[in-house]
């Protein structure tokens, strides 16, 4: 089954991290404060190019980054923009929102009164406009909404009164949202060229990798499961740079019959999941204490980093031969407990994240030698992009239901979600 996106989720997530917002955004101006004084002789960040930090001489002084534009101060979780209306019988809650290009933006929401049927929410000017309709599933259906290309959306869904996921169904837009149909997915030997492919949770070692027609919205899945154990699907990679998956290589029952995962692995398939080559890091490469192994990076498929923690530190690995063989980088920065993630921009700049909520404290780094050393980065998107037709899109969820949209890759503009 899907990472369900359950109705008032993203309300009680902005309830548990809302009050910690300020004092985390308190701590990143301070942090990069005095990471301006210790730089400010010998760092300078490119205003066009890699826009990361890289080594300049002492009479050159430093450029702001690119960013967000004189209107908006680049926080990297900004507030919460308007997700709720209430009403004396009536209350709205916005799910992550999804993108099929850089004016095509979807989402699924609830309005709670006379119950809460799941509806959904779209724009085809970038955010200027609205429309909305009801979403073709029961009433108290937990929905998955997914979208494929501008105007194909997938929704995967379950009712709540259905006995277990087996009895789940998914349902198709070819239209953005006009009208909808019922579609079975299809169980295929190889995934078919060109159809993205959807990263869900439980990963593919449970559920296997299921990809949408982007014309149709027709659904294929593979008939065979992940061999990794808690695995992920990167949804960063490109289509055409391979399918790759990130997870563990074992696990063993600890205290209190806690599940312990052990090893960390990257698989690649060249052939849409008929065949998969295997690299296993030896170091216990981590980049969640939830899900999945290291965190996977590539534009091209063959260029590619696997970065995770190793004992609070980050450690990068890197391939030049599309996985084949691995070589571990002398970048690195300290980072805890951290959830790392990690994308490579089409300038071929390492971008790295450490922490992905407001709880976690985040850090931004870049890189753009190879992985060869790592400089802080003003805090903000990039490092966290699923690509899109024209361009790359991220979310701020679950600390904000808004997404940030980009042409390139390095200069973001967000989009709050509408109010309903």
């Amino acid at each position: 089954m899907p990472d369900l996106d359950f109705a008032g989720l993203n309300v009680a997530a902005q309830a548990g991290f809302k009050p910690h917002f300020e004092q985390v955004a308190a701590r990143a101006r301070r942090r990069r404060q005095r990471h301006r004084i210790v730089t400010v002789a010998v760092v300078a960040l490119l205003a066009t190019g890699s826009g990361i930090a890289v080594a300049g001489r002492p009479e050159r002084p430093p450029v702001p980054a690119p960013g967000f534009g004189p209107d908006r101060t680049p926080d990297f979780i900004p507030t919460p923009g308007p997700t709720l209306t209430p009403g004396p019988d009536r209350q709205v809650s916005t799910g992550r929102p999804g993108a099929g290009d850089l004016n095509h933006v979807y989402l699924r929401y609830h309005e709670c009164r006379n119950g809460c049927p799941p509806r959904w929410a779209g724009t085809d000017d970038g955010g200027r406009h609205w429309r909305t309709g009801a979403l073709p599933v029961p009433d108290d259906a937990m929905v998955d909404l997914r979208v494929v290309a501008p105007r194909t959306l997938i929704a995967w869904y379950l009712s709540r009164s259905a006995p277990d996921s087996r009895s789940a169904r998914w349902a198709a837009s070819r239209d953005g949202g006009a009208t909808w149909r019922q579609v079975e997915a299809r169980r295929v030997d190889a995934l078919p060229v060109g159809w993205p492919v959807l990263a869900r949770q439980p990963g593919p070692d449970r559920e296997a990798l299921v990809a949408v027609d982007p014309a149709t919205g027709d659904v294929a899945q593979l008939a065979k499961r992940s061999t990794l154990h808690n695995a992920v699907t990167v949804a960063s990679a490109p289509i055409g740079a391979g399918l790759w998956v990130s997870g563990r290589t074992g696990e063993k029952v600890g205290d209190g019959g806690r599940v312990i995962w052990t090893g960390s692995a990257v698989e690649v398939s060249r052939d849409g999941g008929r065949t998969w080559r295997r690299h296993e890091f030896p170091d216990g490469l981590t980049a969640s204490d939830d899900v999945g192994g290291p965190a996977v990076a590539t534009q091209d498929g063959r260029t590619v980093y696997a970065l995770g923690r190793v004992r609070g530190v980050l450690v990068i690995w890197r391939s030049v031969d599309g996985g084949r063989t691995w070589a571990r980088t002398t970048g690195t920065a300290k980072v805890g407990e951290r959830t790392i993630r990690a994308a490579v921009r089409p300038d071929g700049v390492l971008m790295v994240q450490a922490g992905v909520t407001a709880r976690e404290d985040p850090l931004m780094f870049g890189s753009s030698d190879g992985g060869a050393t790592l400089r802080p980065a003003p805090l903000g998107p990039g490092a966290d992009p699923l690509p899109v037709s024209g361009g790359y899109v991220q979310t701020g969820w679950p600390d904000s239901t808004g997404v940030w949209l980009s042409a390139d890759g390095v200069t973001w503009r967000w989009l709050d979600p509408p109010t309903l």
